[in-house]
């Protein structure tokens, strides 16, 4: 399992339980429907079965409309819909619908339904942010050169992760697609060094990356970095091996001023730990929002001076899998990585042993804590959790404390804090597993946590049974019913 940061773990939407239009098919383009692999361009015997299957489809129709007054009525009320409103308004719900969930694979639907909508549907102003990691539609080398020549020209964002994209293809995509400022190409292997060269000669306006889990090395990256790096936001270079990373960072510090977002986790180096001069990273990435170091060896260098911070800094991530590649992330660490953070809404030290003692952390500057993530921490030895929550218990809205079985009542006494006095506790998500929370003080968290949908008490031993497993939205109210709570 690979620590890839957005909670815990990277997880993505699951495409599945989208709410998607689905219409019957009419005249236009073959899209790929919503239970098959098909292409944007069938072969010429698939066109040849298709209109004859569309002739027999429309011949039963035209007697099913016959036969049925009802069906005929209720077609054409669909079509008086469409031609009621203008391409305009169209135009405007369809910008709404692709917000959040991308042109996939609903502008593929919407084509279907009338001329119009497929007018609409082709417009490539539509296809600024395209996913194609989903799996929507085959990734095949003519689809790519069809979405790029029909529908990308005005894109910004692509993401084709896991696509088995060659160092030619890639070419063409950026020759073509000359707005991107986006690229995620996370997981594809085929790519070598000549392609990730391309990046740099023709994406001019690159001002994200991911190449995280490729065979991206350190020369690539700099390259691209020294001729982007003013305008790079975001940088995700994980999962990769790397020779001589320490000069990489320095490159990235002293080219790029606007980062926002570094994700370097998961990552192998050809050394043992790889050290960070904290104060130049601070002085040159002033701006840093998220900072992912997961699962990676790394540890800063010592200094005297006085450390600048990252002030604008949301994410800290430094969880470890692997108890081996924590060593370098002490308290130490910690404390001059977050010594001007008080905005941090995420904390990660999930499986970080080195950090025996704890309590610097008190004193470091965020109080609106959202997210903390401490499964198999030395947070458990050091009955720190109850100062620790009470430092943002109006705020913390998920907490993991799973794989820590703490001494005596620490645990109880330590959650008892999350429950501010005279006002509700706004906690919605508690992972507790394989830890030694008594049925009390899950009852308590049920009375005081009113949004609480999500609770996981797999492997408690003090809980009796029937109560050791997962609950999740209504089923708490099951939990609630167990345990004697209106």
């Amino acid at each position: 399992m690979k620590r890839c940061h957005k909670g815990i773990l990277g997880v993505r939407k699951d495409p599945k339980n989208q709410i998607l239009f689905s219409f019957s098919a009419r005249e236009g383009e073959e899209w790929p429907s919503d239970d098959s692999d098909s292409d944007f361009l069938p072969s010429d015997e698939e066109d040849i079965n298709l209109t004859r299957k569309r002739k027999k489809k429309s011949k039963g129709d035209n007697k099913q409309r016959s036969e049925n007054p009802a069906v005929s009525a209720d077609t054409m009320k669909k079509g008086v819909l469409c031609a009621s409103l203008p391409e305009e308004i169209w135009n405007y719900i369809f910008q709404i619908v692709i917000k959040d969930s991308g042109p996939l694979p609903f502008l593929c639907r919407a084509s279907k339904v009338c001329k119009m909508w497929h007018d609409l549907a082709s417009r490539p102003l539509l296809w600024k942010k395209v996913d194609l990691s989903f799996g929507w539609i085959r990734a095949k080398q003519n689809t790519l050169k069809w979405l790029v020549k029909e529908r990308l020209s005005q894109c910004t964002d692509l993401n084709l992760t896991s696509w088995t994209i060659t160092n030619d293809q890639l070419k063409m995509v950026l020759r073509n697609c000359v707005e991107l400022k986006g690229v995620n190409l996370t997981h594809c292997k085929k790519l070598s060094q000549d392609g990730f060269m391309a990046l740099v000669d023709s994406c001019p306006n690159l001002e994200k990356l991911d190449v995280s889990f490729t065979s991206i090395n350190v020369n690539a990256i700099k390259d691209i970095v020294t001729k982007h790096g003013p305008q790079l936001r975001e940088l995700h270079i994980g999962g990769n091996y790397y020779l001589n990373f320490p000069a990489l960072a320095n490159n990235i510090f002293e080219n790029c001023p606007c980062l926002e977002v570094l994700d370097v986790s998961n990552c192998r180096f050809s050394g043992d730990y790889v050290s960070i001069d904290v104060h130049k990273f601070q002085t040159g990435c002033t701006k840093l929002r998220v900072l992912r170091l997961g699962n990676s060896k790394f540890r800063l260098k010592k200094t005297n001076e006085c450390l600048p911070g990252f002030e604008e800094l949301t994410e800290l991530s430094l969880g470890c899998l692997d108890s081996t590649k924590s060593g370098g992330i002490n308290t130490a660490f910690v404390h001059d990585i977050l010594v001007k953070s008080s905005k941090l809404k995420l904390l990660d030290l999930g499986g970080c042993w080195s950090m025996e003692d704890m309590t610097p952390l008190l004193g470091l500057p965020f109080t609106e804590l959202e997210q903390l993530y401490l499964s198999s921490s030395p947070i458990r030895l050091n009955n720190l959790l109850g100062p620790l929550l009470q430092k943002c218990r109006h705020t913390l809205r998920i907490l993991h404390i799973e794989k820590n079985i703490f001494s005596g009542d620490d645990l109880a006494t330590g959650l008892q804090e999350l429950f501010p006095p005279n006002s509700t506790s706004v906690l919605e998500m508690v992972n507790a597993a394989e830890t030694n929370i008594s049925q009390s003080s899950v009852e308590n968290i049920l009375r005081h946590c009113q949004k609480l949908h999500y609770i996981n008490l797999s492997s408690c031993r003090a809980l009796p049974r029937g109560m050791k497993r997962e609950y999740k939205n209504k089923e708490i109210a099951k939990l609630k019913s167990f345990c004697g709570i209106k």
